[in-house]
């Protein structure tokens, strides 16, 4: 068991020097290039253009939500007239059978 803590303590050493050793031992034109032509460089940033840039998207996004929620209100509506008119219906059946007193 002594050997398994001592293999974990020796390999996250060695990630923290090699990330050390990059860190300050690489030339700072290669660190600025890789940060401007690396794999997930600026995608954040041109998900905020793309949205700045096209304003007809953001638009078509509000209508769609807007589309959707008149639709469920359209359905709650129809929901609630039915129960209303159903509540109607067994409150005159119940309103015979109320015995006065």
């Amino acid at each position: 068991m002594e050997f398994v803590v001592v293999a974990a303590i020796i390999a996250v050493s060695f990630g923290a020097a090699a990330t050390w050793l990059l860190a300050t031992r690489l030339p700072e034109r290669w660190l600025d290039k890789s940060a401007s032509e690396g794999r997930y460089a600026g995608l954040g940033l041109e998900n905020e253009r793309a949205a700045k840039a096209d304003p007809r998207r953001e638009q078509a996004r509000i209508d769609t939500r807007r589309v959707r929620r008149s639709r469920a209100r359209a359905r709650l509506q129809g929901a609630a007239r039915v129960m209303r008119a159903l509540r109607a219906a067994t409150a005159r059946h119940d309103h015979d059978r109320t015995a006065r007193p």
